[in-house]
């Protein structure tokens, strides 16, 4: 008899989803300093990345190789947890103190999606005074994936992802106050091959909102770009003259796409 667990269909599935969690949990933080550096610490700057789901498919390869070298220390923590989002925000404090962030002249971050989340409610319950800016990737589109995942696939996003999918498909974005710190917005304007294939699943939930309002968020500048979330792993080439000019001087090197692109976000997967 052909056991349906382990049938011939099943197993590339299961496999993937052992090998994936197993990559998110033993996932490690990335530290890229200059030791010979003549500039004391006081006096440099560090970005701090904190990237999301995607690490356990794409990993911080392309991050690295697009921030070394560039003036700046970089830090990637493993902070995320598969138990909670409270949890994603103790081991972001931890490595803030292990590595002693508040030391540094002025430290800026890059958070993703899930990052952006937490680093803003890092921020309701700690402080660095040091921060001198943020740049939140932020999707309408792929800010969906965890709910749709959980609500017609919670067995795989249990396995790959822990229980803090599911808590973070239902917690609204902890929106920050604008205050001294430089606040950008980064919004992708293309879908992933998941959203892609989760299209005839949209219209059950919420509606899509483009409105630069709509990501409850304060900001000093909001740059829309036609690339996916993937490609935020993959090719963050295509926007890192943006982030490195936001960091430096709080605006977004482009200063001409502040809405929606006028561009079909699925016209990628169009004729294939």
């Amino acid at each position: 008899m052909t056991n349906t667990l382990f049938n011939n269909s099943l197993r590339p599935r299961i496999l993937f989803c052992l090998m994936f969690s197993f990559h998110l949990s033993f996932s490690k933080d990335v530290v890229l300093i200059d030791k010979d550096n003549p500039i004391p610490v006081a006096e440099r700057e560090a970005i701090i990345i904190l990237p999301g789901f995607g690490t356990i498919l794409h990993t911080t390869n392309n991050q690295v190789l697009n921030f070394k070298n560039k003036g700046y220390d970089v830090f990637i923590p493993d902070y995320l947890s598969r138990k909670s989002l409270s949890n994603c925000v103790n081991r972001l404090n931890s490595f803030i103190v292990k590595h002693k962030l508040a030391s540094y002249k002025h430290v800026h971050i890059l958070g993703y999606i899930i990052g952006s989340w937490t680093i803003n409610q890092w921020c309701q319950s700690y402080t660095l005074p040091n921060i001198k800016s943020i740049i939140y990737d932020r999707s309408p589109l792929q800010e969906k994936a965890p709910e749709i995942l959980v609500k017609e696939n919670s067995l795989l996003a249990r396995i790959l992802f822990g229980k803090v999918i599911r808590e973070f498909s239902k917690t609204k974005y902890p929106s920050r106050i604008n205050d001294s710190i430089n606040i950008g917005i980064l919004v992708e304007c293309k879908a992933t091959k998941l959203i892609w294939k989760k299209r005839k699943s949209l219209p059950k939930y919420a509606p899509i909102l483009w409105g630069n309002k709509d990501f409850n968020q304060d900001y000093d500048d909001i740059l829309y770009v036609y690339i996916n979330h993937d490609e935020m792993y993959t090719k963050l080439e295509l926007v890192t003259k943006d982030i490195f000019n936001f960091f430096k001087t709080g605006m977004f090197y482009n200063q001409t796409d502040k809405n929606k692109l006028n561009r079909d976000y699925f016209e990628s997967f169009y004729n294939k």
